[in-house]
């Protein structure tokens, strides 16, 4: 399939025949609880190579512009929720440096503070390249609590104004429903807009005075108020109003909860590769939660669609990724509800990776790579497309760069993800958690190329050391036997079903140092923050 779309592109690829010198405008586009088996172009990968289907979405735009005419990272990792991979990309520092390990929620005083809007972000390192430049925000926030939003309501800005993004417009959180409540009534089709920025020049959003602002938005009375069309809307209007270059950061709600029927009459694709739809859905053979998640992952990239139709890919290098996997009301058999978004299993954190770049060596477009990466090292790429100087701390990213130049095989020898809570605001001399800091529970994955040590870490009530619960996988040959071969031949364990600590002794010489030399690396590199 990814053969066909190349060919049928072949008149709009801008795709450069030969690797560029760094710089270029960037897109990053951040999809939403969105797992790599829900995308039709990476789910045909996978498929391909045994894993069951996800029952993915309809996503003609992202498979003919990205799938098609970039590079696929199939081993791809994310952090298991929002608001830490979010963290991630934009800091080049995982949760146990930054302080986000978990979600944050828009009610209520809480704990959890989101990222203190004086550390540093990759829009302002962006500033400081060769040729400087301009940056935005568009789409859902999600990286500031509310007593932070409270205190500080233009927080993408950061302090002073515009030390992180010149603009910025979107969601601050998730949506929510009303359960009592038909959807129409909230969610997705009445919600609050935040406008840090203008995202338009000449017209204020604004009832009276100048943003920051907040601004009710209603489907009910216009279809463009629907969230996923007015991201686009302002993508839009920013490619077409930054001076170059420019770093450009996308962040749909969608695919996330609630479940909804979309609104009818959403824009269409003007180049014809978004699929139109709108109105009812009902897929056949699933809850109705699950059908109309996917169909609004179709409505976003129809409305993808209009954005790719935009741009100049001879000179801007387009990232796509999810930041986490795919949610519970989404997934669906074989996958198992407890192990998708939200924990570390492979079905919670492997999300699409997509690169569609002039820095594309020749061949690559339209290929794969197996090769270990990680959303934080979103960080690292994009500074080095932007030849902007290195940050002072940014320890975990790695930079895609040399594999996309045909330079390097890989980045990274292991992946490493996590979940933890409370977030925390680093000490400002150690960079670690705060004196008196408590951690109610820490989850931790690594990986190599083969194998993955899983460890869940919490406190001892009786105020003992903690408790540690650890599980080893053989991803690429600790599945059932295929018994169609003589001798019997392994095959992949897709769904982490067999724990090879649970039956010790095991039968290969080779896993009990693979065992101890995971460890090693957990212990010294990551150790856990519970105490």
């Amino acid at each position: 399939m990814l053969a066909l779309l190349s060919a049928c592109l072949g008149l709009l690829s801008h795709v450069s025949h030969a690797p560029s010198a760094p710089g270029g405008n960037v897109c990053v586009i951040v999809l939403d609880d969105v797992g790599a088996e829900l995308v039709s172009s990476c789910d045909d990968v996978l498929r391909a190579r045994g894993r069951p289907s996800g029952v993915a979405a309809a996503t003609p735009a992202i498979d003919a512009y990205m799938t098609a005419q970039g590079l696929y990272f199939t081993n791809a990792w994310s952090l298991p929720s929002c608001t830490p991979s979010r963290a991630a990309m934009l800091t080049g520092r995982l949760g146990m440096r930054s302080g986000i390990g978990r979600v944050l929620l828009p009610r209520g005083p809480s704990v959890n503070p989101g990222l203190e809007p004086d550390v540093e972000l990759l829009p302002q390192l962006l500033r400081a390249a060769p040729t400087p430049y301009a940056s935005a925000a568009v789409g859902k926030w999600h990286l500031a609590s509310s007593e932070q939003l409270e205190a500080w309501p233009a927080h993408p800005l950061g302090t002073p104004v515009a030390r992180w993004f010149d603009r910025h417009a979107g969601a601050w959180f998730n949506f929510e429903s009303q359960p009592t409540l038909p959807y129409w009534t909230s969610g997705y089709y009445v919600w609050e807009k935040a406008y840090s920025t203008r995202v338009r020049a000449g017209v204020s959003p604004c009832e009276s005075g100048e943003p920051p602002c907040l601004r009710a938005m209603d489907v009910n009375l216009d279809v463009e108020d629907y969230p996923t069309v007015d991201t686009i809307d302002d993508a839009l209007e920013l490619v077409r109003e930054l001076p170059e270059p420019w770093f450009l950061w996308v962040a749909p709600n969608a695919a996330h909860g609630p479940a909804h029927e979309l609104p009818a009459g959403l824009p269409s694709d003007p180049c014809g590769f978004g699929a139109p739809v709108g109105g009812a859905c009902s897929l056949p053979g699933m809850t109705l939660e699950a059908s109309r998640i996917r169909c609004s992952l179709t409505a976003l990239d129809q409305q993808l669609a209009r954005l790719f139709c935009a741009l100049d890919f001879s000179d801007t290098t387009v990232i796509l990724v999810s930041d986490n996997g795919t949610g519970e009301l989404a997934t669906l058999p074989p996958y198992q509800p407890s192990r998708v978004k939200g924990s570390v299993y492979q079905a919670g954190v492997q999300v699409p990776f997509l690169v569609r770049s002039p820095h594309l060596a020749p061949g690559l477009a339209g290929a794969t790579s197996d090769a270990l990466v990680s959303l934080v090292d979103v960080f690292a790429t994009v500074r080095e497309i932007a030849g902007a100087p290195a940050a002072a701390l940014a320890e975990d990213s790695r930079s895609l760069l040399p594999i996309l130049r045909g330079e390097s095989a890989s980045a990274r020898r292991s992946v490493y993800t996590e979940v933890f809570g409370p977030n925390f605001v680093p000490d400002p001399l150690g960079g670690g958690p705060p004196q008196g800091y408590v951690c109610n529970r820490h989850d931790q994955a690594l990986r190599d190329a083969r194998f993955k040590l899983v460890r869940k870490w919490r406190p001892d009530p009786a105020g003992g050391p903690p408790l540690l619960v650890e599980e080893l996988y053989d991803l690429l040959r600790g599945g059932p036997l295929d018994l169609s071969t003589v001798p019997p031949t392994p095959t992949p364990d897709w769904l982490e079903e067999n724990d090879l600590l649970a039956s010790w002794p095991p039968t290969d010489p080779s896993v009990p140092g693979t065992l101890q030399r995971l460890r090693r690396e957990l212990d010294t590199k990551h150790p856990t923050l519970v105490r």
